[in-house]
């Protein structure tokens, strides 16, 4: 798929979503103050260094690193949760209402490897002209369905495709470039109507998205994405916040992974962003409040005292 213009980092919302509904991905610049990026930096590094003492670090096969659970890892993490531009863009996406899912750090080390998806390859494919069910919801694995042609080309054909459920963005703390590794993507494929495959799609239209540090590039769910290879010989880093519809599951349990102190510090809409709120009568339980609390439990087996 050939497109004549390709989203730039910008500061026009208009723009970016734009880009957002044409792409299926935007790039946001200076959303992030210089001195923001540098005390994300250093926490980070700090974080790292101090998981390594005990053991502590999640490597992909693809050579990635992943830093997970950022939300209880500082505060600095914690303020761009709530970043106005941030929020603009995902729910002109999703709409009115959506959890955070996960909030991880992303190293891209030299060399790596490619590995395309999509991030709701879990979404159920629509059903064929004959109202054929191409795979069932609770047989989709990420190995089995990931960077898989379900159903062959004739997701490409049919009328209607699954809509986005899934917003996701990557926070720049380097400059991406597509020498390091820059996330590269296939502009437009959000409207594919199907998965990317690892052999069939290798040569794709593939694009780097670079942008200077303190950008944001936040891409829809269905968009065709990877990691790039970095080819210099230092690491670049990434930290992504990954959103979905109130009706799906989240990445992270942050309802029972949330520690006690930050739980504790949270703001209203923070609490909400994260899940803590029910939402149309899914997520509360009997006797819960506004907001879910913690150590509190429905009522048990009773019986009447006479």
């Amino acid at each position: 798929m050939t497109l004549n213009r390709l989203p730039q980092p910008t500061t026009d919302m208009v723009h970016a979503k734009s880009d957002m509904a044409r792409f299926g991905y935007c790039i946001v610049k200076d959303v992030l103050k210089a001195e923001e990026v540098e005390e994300l930096q250093r926490r980070l590094a700090e974080q790292i260094k101090a998981e390594a003492e005990i053991g502590l670090a999640h490597h992909l096969p693809d050579k990635k690193q992943l830093v997970m659970f950022l939300l209880n890892k500082g505060q600095v993490f914690r303020d761009i949760l709530l970043k106005p531009v941030l929020h603009e863009i995902v729910g002109a996406v999703l709409g009115e209402e959506y959890l955070l899912s996960a909030f991880h750090a992303h190293l891209a080390h030299p060399g790596g490897e490619k590995a395309f998806h999509t991030d709701q390859f879990w979404m159920p494919p629509p059903t064929t002209e004959e109202k054929k069910t191409l795979i069932r919801p609770g047989s989709i694995t990420r190995l089995k369905n990931r960077g898989h042609h379900a159903g062959g080309d004739e997701l490409s054909s049919v009328a209607s495709i699954s809509p986005a459920v899934v917003c996701n963005a990557m926070w720049m703390l380097d400059e991406f470039t597509e020498a390091n590794g820059a996330t590269i993507v296939v502009p437009g494929s959000h409207l594919s109507g199907r998965q990317p495959d690892a052999a069939m799609d290798e040569n794709a239209d593939w694009v780097s998205v670079t942008g200077p540090a303190g950008s944001v590039v936040i891409f829809e769910g269905r968009t065709w994405h990877s990691t790039g290879v970095n080819r210099t010989d230092k690491t670049r880093i990434g930290l992504t916040t990954n959103f979905c519809a109130p009706q799906f599951r989240q990445q992270e349990n942050l309802l029972l992974g949330t520690r006690p102190e930050v739980l504790e510090s949270m703001s209203s809409e923070l609490k909400r962003l994260c899940g803590f709120k029910p939402w149309q009568g899914y997520g509360g339980y009997e006797n819960s409040g506004e907001f879910v609390e913690r150590d509190q439990y429905t009522v048990g087996e009773l019986r009447p005292s006479n």
